[in-house]
């Protein structure tokens, strides 16, 4: 396993601690989504601690997205590294670095502040090769004219490269990104060099601790990291960006992309950000000690900024009166959860490109819909958020499509990138007509279909992406990972440790047959609640000692029956890991100490230090009581503990106790956990260093 982004996480502390009223973060939030910005995750920092964060369904906070152009900042630092070894200067020639003529005597500087003299229009012509940017004639001597200029940056990794005989990312990770705590990112290459100028895919959380850090002269958690000078420089408005034609701004507004630039930031109304398409930032703030890292999807990203704006605004108004007030109602509406579907009327088809007349068929299915992707594949689409991972698919034999541009793929590089990580969601609308969003959640991009009631399809973007449709959105396995920190993990036993259904849906068919009841009915509500429990929905009119009764024999009859309990795939590894490592976990069953104690041995599984079974607790699954106790008994809070579960009644349970929750299985992402999983092969554990778990999701 590789180092873990979050080994070096940030505190955690409430807003008011901080300085922020709780009601201007919920504000930030909810007029972020109201305005129709497509927000999805934010966090807010101050004095190097968290006080906010938050996403909006089906993104997560653990996964990282592509950020675009914020990846320039990166590259930035890396030159910074490489000054600071004594390795380069800023103000030696690109060409001379990089071994190749260098007519107009472009500097490395000229290419941190875009300053290399080229027009716009000059840029669009030079394509992914460093050396045509230095050989083309600029319109303006160099240092003396800026414009926005991506291949400037590729120019600068392909530098890094040249001195180091390292690719940009390997150059970073001991030097940046291990320190901060980032660890593996992927960055996609162009002419077998590292773009530099987009690529990584990041967290909102990767994007705040570069902040602190830069907003703190480059020192995190005590060290200096990035050289000070040259993070001091970098901040400064090297270049005058006035006439830059940059997101529109309103009347008597000041555009934030007319404030300067400085080396791969852009200074704004307030400090100055990583900036990266259709809205990724991160915004440091050292006035007021403070960072905001977001990732949306809009056009308008100067209604973006506006909107953080308004919210530094109450953060001096909060500060000038020396406190942030709190409300219980103002931290309840703050941390409840979010989705991007309550704002689908505002999100609309920007652009029909890959889309056309013979592109997707959306067809009618028994839990919803199949959407059919050119490219993609078919996808089910139900009325909640369902998450899937599609594999790239084999190349037709017959090639591009007749009239498609040929792809050099030594311009364009996805190696090992195969996978796409999507959401899909859909309803029926009161016309007949169908509505289905399509997320790519590794990136700021979804697709929109619409049916309507004659069954004619119009689909598209909403933002599309840059370079290119489905195919540049694919990303390597790396990225898809789900990284998350615990203090404790909660397990479930049947479905998730141990494979025993077999045997309890032969008992309960039997029950069910002895007693008239729809077997099909009994075993919908049996799995992850208590037998007595599941007797009074199926026989609500029975007296409660009955079902007790009853329960104690079918429980002794599990308990003798072990014959086909087996371990389920992965369980044996997980349970080895966190006895390995330390980390805290405890066992939340519905069943006895003694059928748990026999299928767990049936399963060759040794049974974990803390056990929660039947007689801890009052009441089973769904009501998350047995978890709760479980926190207790190892002296977490409820807030950091994990859940694994495969039932829709015990993922409720986690859910319902304030948990996270893993769910294990094919069935399990139907009830909504926060994140699923084939089986426990797709968990992996290594212990961080306040004593929890550092844990990884395939």
């Amino acid at each position: 396993m590789t180092s873990l982004p979050t080994t070096r996480a940030l505190a955690r502390r409430t807003p008011e601690a901080l300085g922020i009223p709780t009601a201007a973060l919920a504000a930030l939030a909810d007029r972020l989504q109201d305005e129709g910005l497509d927000p999805h995750a934010l966090l807010i920092a101050r004095h190097g601690e968290v006080a906010f964060e938050t996403a909006w369904a089906p993104y997560r906070l653990e996964r990282p997205a592509l950020v675009y152009s914020a990846s320039k900042t990166y590259t930035a630092l890396a030159v910074g590294f490489l000054a600071d070894e004594g390795r380069l200067g800023l103000d030696d020639s690109a060409g001379a670095l990089l071994g190749v003529p260098n007519p107009h005597e472009i500097t490395v500087r000229h290419l941190l502040t875009m300053n290399t003299g080229h027009s716009a229009e000059q840029i669009e012509r030079v394509g992914d090769d460093p050396r045509m940017l230095l050989a083309i004639d600029p319109a303006h001597a160099p240092g003396s004219h800026f414009a926005y200029n991506s291949p400037a940056t590729h120019a600068l990794s392909a530098i890094v490269t040249a001195v180091t005989g390292e690719a940009l990312t390997a150059y970073l990770r001991p030097r940046l990104l291990d320190p901060l705590g980032i660890g593996e990112r992927w960055m996609s290459s162009r002419g077998g060099i590292e773009h530099g100028a987009s690529g990584y895919h990041l967290t909102v959380d990767d994007l705040a601790r570069t902040g602190v850090m830069l907003g703190a002269g480059g020192v995190f958690a005590g060290a200096q990291v990035a050289p000070a000078g040259y993070v001091e420089e970098m901040s400064r408005a090297w270049s005058v960006t006035a006439a830059f034609d940059g997101p529109p701004a309103g009347p008597s507004e000041v555009n934030d992309w007319a404030l300067g630039y400085g080396y791969q930031v852009w200074r704004g109304c307030h400090g100055f950000r990583l900036d990266g398409a259709a809205g990724q930032f991160a915004l440091v703030l050292p006035e007021h000690d403070l960072v905001m890292a977001y990732q949306g999807a809009t056009l308008d990203t100067q209604a973006t900024l506006r909107a953080f704006w308004a919210f530094v605004a109450a953060v001096e108004t909060a500060d000038a009166a020396g406190e942030a007030a709190a409300t219980v109602a103002a931290a309840a509406d703050a941390v409840r959860p979010r989705d991007s579907w309550d704002a689908r009327d505002r999100l609309t088809i920007m652009a029909e490109a890959p889309f056309d007349a013979a592109g997707p068929t959306l067809t009618d299915a028994a839990a919803g819909w199949t959407l059919t992707l050119p490219g993609v594949g078919a996808l089910p689409v139900g009325a909640g958020w369902h998450e899937i991972v599609c594999e790239k698919q084999a190349e037709p034999a017959a090639g591009a499509p007749e009239g498609a541009a040929p792809r050099d793929p030594a311009c364009f590089s996805n190696a090992g990138a195969d996978r796409l990580a999507l959401a899909t969601r859909g309803e029926q609308r009161p016309d007949g007509s169908v509505l289905v969003h399509v997320v790519d959640t590794t990136s700021p991009h979804r697709a929109i279909v619409h049916r309507d009631a004659d069954g004619r399809i119009a689909a598209g973007w909403h933002i599309p992406p840059l370079g290119g449709g489905w195919e540049a959105l694919r990303v390597p396995a790396s990225v898809i990972r789900i990284e998350t920190r615990a203090s404790a993990l909660l397990l479930d036993m049947d479905g998730t440790l141990v494979g025993s259904h077999a045997v309890v849906e032969r008992l309960w068919t039997q029950w069910s047959l002895d007693h008239g009841v729809d077997p099909a009915r009994t075993l919908a509500v049996i799995h992850g609640r208590q037998g007595q429990d599941s007797m009074a929905l199926l026989l609500p009119e029975r007296p409660h000692e009955v079902n007790l009764a009853e329960n104690a024999e079918l429980l002794a009859a599990e308990t003798a029956q072990t014959e086909g309990v087996v371990a389920i795939a992965g369980a044996a590894g997980l349970l080895a890991a966190l006895a390995r490592d330390g980390v805290p976990y405890a066992l939340v069953t519905s069943a006895t100490t003694e059928l748990a104690t026999a299928r767990m041995r049936a399963a060759g599984l040794p049974m974990p230090p803390v056990v929660i079974a039947a007689a801890d607790v009052s009441r089973s699954k769904p009501d998350p009581e047995g978890f709760l106790a479980g926190a207790a008994a190892l002296g977490v809070d409820a807030a950091r503990c994990i859940v694994v579960e495969d039932s829709a009644n015990g993922i409720a349970a986690g859910l319902a106790a304030g948990m996270r929750v893993i769910g294990v299985g094919p069935h399990a992402a139907e009830a909504g956990p926060t994140w699923t999983v084939a089986d426990a092969r797709g968990i992996h554990l290594t212990r961080d260093a306040d004593g929890g778990a550092c844990v990884t999701l395939d």
